[in-house]
């Protein structure tokens, strides 16, 4: 094998220094992308355990709620259908007892999708006075009873006094124990 002349070994040279200043390029492009990327990632958690901190700080606040739900939320048998058809007949009846007319469009138990409570809503539709209205659903609304309107839609009827309401209300009861809603 023969020696590099001069000019081949200064062309070798600027190749290996190519090469060599190519990677570092490289090399430096992929630590500042993964450097940010974990910066990003340390906010995130710094900003996470700052949100966890005063969660924590807020935990006798909680405890005292949870304790309120646990001695006042209502129980259901979910393997049954008593406590379902008891609130159902109980929204049609205060309707009736209000003087609106009631017609039921659906209703009934609420897959429980991981949450830790079981539903039961009824779906309808009540005609009557708004002022019947009105004092009807402020009867369904009870804090201590677990019941919420969680859709509502008036309208006005051919009679002015007269609404149509479009409603869902749910009601929400804490599992017996050992069962999952």
């Amino acid at each position: 094998m023969r020696a590099l002349t001069s000019k081949e070994k200064r062309l070798l040279f600027f190749l290996l220094g190519a090469l060599f200043l190519l990677l570092n390029v490289v090399a430096l492009k992929t630590f500042l992308g993964r450097r940010a990327a974990l910066q990003a990632n340390i906010s995130a958690l710094e900003g996470e355990l700052m949100q966890s901190r005063a969660i924590l700080g807020q935990k006798d606040y909680w405890a005292e709620r949870a304790q309120w739900l646990a001695t006042n939320q209502p129980t259901d048998d979910v393997s049954t259908v008593d406590d379902d058809n008891r609130f159902i007949e109980f929204v049609e009846s205060t309707a009736k007892q209000s003087g609106l007319t009631y017609t039921r469009r659906g209703g009934g138990p609420v897959p429980s999708e991981g949450r830790p409570y079981a539903e039961v809503f009824d779906a309808s539709t009540v005609r009557g006075n708004m002022k019947s209205l009105v004092e009807w659903l402020a009867k369904l609304q009870q804090p201590k009873e677990f019941r919420a309107i969680k859709q509502l839609r008036i309208k006005s009827a051919e009679e002015p006094p007269n609404v149509v309401c479009d409603i869902e209300v749910a009601r929400w009861f804490r599992p017996v124990e050992g069962q999952t809603p």
